[in-house]
């Protein structure tokens, strides 16, 4: 797909909200409730769902499961990783996950979130974490992404979903941009009222890079903002 057709694709998918993935993307999170009972997202989703109703809510990990299934990233990186149900659920869209690489970038400071928690809920999906080129990176992002940028590193698939402060979200923002291939997605988390509220912090990204993406939102649920590089 060239950019201009990644970007269409997803506005398609935004434009019409899938039951089928709507059920996958609840099933994937039942399993992994039965082993992080702890973990209250499957709670919150519900919550989601049942204000905005089964055909109109919609959340980035619906659209991972159409991403990971036809556009097919191989090179993937996080911002706020957490417990790993996104990787989780875009990982679980793909036939073959074993040609891939994987940064997941995350504090796990909380005293519940892990690399090995993580490691865990891949393979209770029966996704083999020894099968991937997994890398987990500790530590504040905004001294971890610059530093892997200079690396060199390059991704097709980047989710900025780590600390919601507008300042700092904003810096994850720009630091992952040069990151992003031509053609590779950026995925912006949380920015309507039932989110973080980081609508604002989206726009002022869109204003900055108008020229070097095109941009899209879904407003339902916690609401989330796409960018597909040019």
């Amino acid at each position: 797909m060239t950019p201009e057709e990644k970007y269409l694709y997803v506005l398609d998918l935004i434009s019409n909200p899938s039951p089928a993935i709507n059920s996958a993307v609840f099933n994937t999170m039942r399993i992994l409730k039965g082993i992080n009972p702890g973990d209250t997202y499957l709670e919150a989703y519900k919550w989601h769902l049942h204000k905005c109703g089964e055909t109109q809510f919609m959340d980035y990990y619906h659209i991972l499961w159409s991403i990971g299934a036809v556009i097919k990233p191989k090179n993937i990186l996080e911002i706020g990783s957490r417990t790993g149900i996104s990787i989780c659920q875009l990982l679980s869209s793909m036939i073959d996950y074993t040609d891939i690489k994987v940064y997941l970038f995350d504090l796990f400071d909380d005293g519940f979130i892990s690399p090995e928690l993580i490691q865990m809920n891949l393979r209770h999906l029966n996704i083999a974490p020894e099968n991937i080129d997994l890398h987990f990176i500790v530590g504040d992002s905004l001294k971890t992404i610059p530093e892997h940028k200079e690396r060199g590193i390059k991704v097709d698939y980047a989710l900025v979903d780590g600390c919601h402060d507008p300042i700092v979200a904003i810096q994850d923002l720009n630091n992952v941009v040069d990151m992003v291939e031509q053609g590779g997605i950026i995925i912006f988390d949380d920015i309507t009222p039932a989110g973080c509220n980081l609508l604002s912090t989206w726009e002022t990204f869109k204003e900055n890079m108008g020229d070097r993406f095109f941009f899209v939102e879904c407003m339902s649920g916690k609401g989330f903002g796409i960018g597909v590089k040019k």
